[in-house]
């Protein structure tokens, strides 16, 4: 009996140790993007009372995009801590329909050639699907490919997915590619890959790739990749991730069961 309460104890103290370090890390995460807003309102305010009433206060478009690209980075990281405490409570809710998921993979690298062009990097993104005859062939808007899944969710992880592969590619190719594995005439998975030739997974992270505050980046928190495997597993389906073996970069899968 001693035993137990000493094991159940452990427990306890192991659980309230991780959730101190979650707290602190986030703490610091969110302090993060708060200062260059900050910072640049005050700068604002200084050259305000600076110009005086008489004259035009113009908005530099610097600075706009300073506190626009802060707010949003506070905004994600919000969800995400809200996202992993429901993971951890077991209550992420799934709310599922039938989509196209070939259109949601198409907006997604259009938003991501837009913020390439903003970001004025050399970053090609290239996008193939296998055809019936097992052959890679680039998609249009017509090519269906119907998942049943909870839409925003998946969105979220393709989404994470070609984040991380472009920041950790500044220069080469991200490629996305979809396969649909069939059973008796009828599709039973689809499998989604976004391969690139960036840095790679550091040796040091590869045994936890996909637990909390995993990263050897300066400016992520490593929470992106543990929410996006748990959303994947909670459609039934698989992620993983691997350095290439025949070039540089890496690859990110998942798999979806389809009805």
């Amino acid at each position: 009996m001693i035993n137990h309460h000493k094991e159940d104890s452990k427990k306890i103290y192991a659980k309230y140790d991780r959730q101190k370090e979650f707290i602190s890390i986030a703490a610091h995460e969110l302090k993060s993007p708060v200062t260059p807003i900050l910072a640049t309102l005050e700068l604002m305010e200084y050259e305000f009372e600076e110009i005086g009433e008489k004259d035009e206060i113009v908005l530099k478009k610097d600075r706009f995009d300073t506190i626009l690209r802060n707010a949003r980075r506070l905004e994600r990281l919000a969800s995400e801590i809200l996202d992993v405490s429901r993971i951890n409570d077991q209550s992420l809710a799934l709310r599922k329909e039938y989509f196209n998921l070939n259109q949601v993979v198409l907006d997604a690298i259009e938003d991501l050639r837009q913020q390439i062009v903003k970001g004025k990097t050399n970053i090609e993104l290239l996008y193939n699907v296998e055809n019936k005859q097992g052959e890679k062939e680039e998609p249009t808007n017509t090519d269906d490919i119907f998942v049943y899944a909870d839409k925003g969710r998946i969105t979220q992880v393709i989404y994470n997915l070609l984040e991380n592969a472009t920041k950790f590619t500044p220069d080469g190719t991200v490629s996305i590619f979809i396969m649909k594995n069939n059973h008796n005439d009828n599709v039973n998975e689809v499998k989604l890959s976004i391969k690139d030739t960036g840095n790679g997974i550091h040796p040091a992270i590869l045994p936890n790739l996909f637990s909390v505050f995993t990263t050897k980046s300066d400016t992520g928190t490593g929470l992106g990749l543990f929410i996006s495997k748990n959303i994947i597993e909670a459609h039934g389906g698989q992620m993983w991730g691997e350095n290439n073996v025949d070039e540089k970069g890496a690859t990110f899968s998942f798999s979806l069961p389809c009805k």
